[in-house]
């Protein structure tokens, strides 16, 4: 069993920004309920919150789109789990107490953005020579070498006007551009900020490279071909290679809050550990953390699982590898 102390008093913390007003609830006022997933893939992940018997008033409050920060631990240690999104708020009765459901995403969900008019090549320019037929003749005189007099009278002119080809909604970018170049751009048109950016490999694309269509399918593959991938950790998008991860300087074990041994698992190409442990908000996707057990002993990358509270039960269960 864990006797560290600091593995004491549970906390649990939701907060609410709604652009208007920020709404903290708290556990030592309120039954929460929570399932907090994460792992190593492109597509944001969905958290679930429960809290129970909210006021009309708190409920107004959780709108769709706000930014929900969950933290969970123990009173002396605890810290954020997500950041995301508010995408849906179910209200239903459990018996006699009212439940509000809250679901949201990491961070923003830009899977549904596509090329448009905003994004897209303006279209290209070109340029004709018009004929018109003039307001007033423009008359002249000419003398031939026989000291002649000629008259000209022109009733038309010609101009240059821009015309502009069909558009198309693609986004292109020329021959010899490279993957940091179309990573940066497509980020910008995303709007996603991403605090470091780490691609192994900045590959040359000799032919130039569109884009058309969902724009983090393209935004995908090029991080691919740079020997990287995308994913959010705590609510956060990170771009860099999946060996590389964040040093907890945590020790995982008995007394810090290892429940079970951990147990081996092996999936296509991955081998590794099934862990399960008491709620450890520093376990995260990309933790590097140090384990002592039977089984597992050294450092590890946790590749996914997730953060849980059922009211009794309180654990984070990972698999590392």
């Amino acid at each position: 069993m864990a006797t560290n102390k600091m593995l004491f008093g549970r906390v649990v913390k939701v907060t609410i920004d709604n652009g208007s007003s920020q709404t903290t609830f708290d556990y030592k006022d309120l039954e929460i309920h929570f399932e907090v997933p994460f792992d190593d893939d492109f597509k944001p992940n969905e958290t679930k919150v429960e809290i129970y018997n909210l006021s009309k008033d708190s409920i107004s409050k959780i709108k769709k789109g706000s930014t929900i920060t969950v933290q969970a631990g123990y009173k002396d240690d605890y810290g954020v789990l997500t950041i995301g999104k508010v995408t849906k708020v179910l209200n239903n009765w459990d018996g006699l107490n009212k439940v509000t459901a809250i679901y949201s995403k990491d961070g923003d969900d830009y899977t549904h953005m596509k090329v448009t008019t905003e994004n897209a090549d303006p279209a290209e320019k070109y340029y004709v020579k018009k004929r018109y037929k003039l307001a007033k003749p423009v008359v002249t005189y000419k003398k031939d070498k026989n000291g002649r007099t000629y008259k000209t009278v022109r009733n038309y002119g010609t101009r240059t006007e821009v015309r502009y080809r069909k558009r198309y909604m693609k986004i292109t970018f020329k021959a010899g551009t490279t993957s940091r170049q179309i990573v940066d751009k497509l980020l910008r048109v995303l709007g996603i900020k991403v605090k470091n950016i780490i691609l192994p490999k900045n590959k040359v694309y000799k032919k130039g490279y569109r884009v058309t269509g969902l724009i983090e399918n393209n935004l995908e593959e090029v991080i691919h071909d740079a020997g990287a991938v995308m994913y959010y950790r705590r609510g956060r998008p990170v771009i860099r290679p999946l060996s590389q991860g964040d040093d907890e300087r945590f020790k995982l074990e008995e007394a810090t809050g290892l429940v079970e041994t951990p147990e081996q698992f092996e999936e296509d190409d991955l081998k590794g550990y099934k862990v399960k442990c008491l709620l450890q908000h520093r376990i995260a996707v990309a933790s590097i953390i140090e384990i002592n057990s039977k089984t597992a002993k050294g450092k590890y990358r946790v590749k996914d699982g997730s953060h849980s509270f059922d009211g009794k039960d309180f654990f984070t269960e990972c698999r590392v590898i």
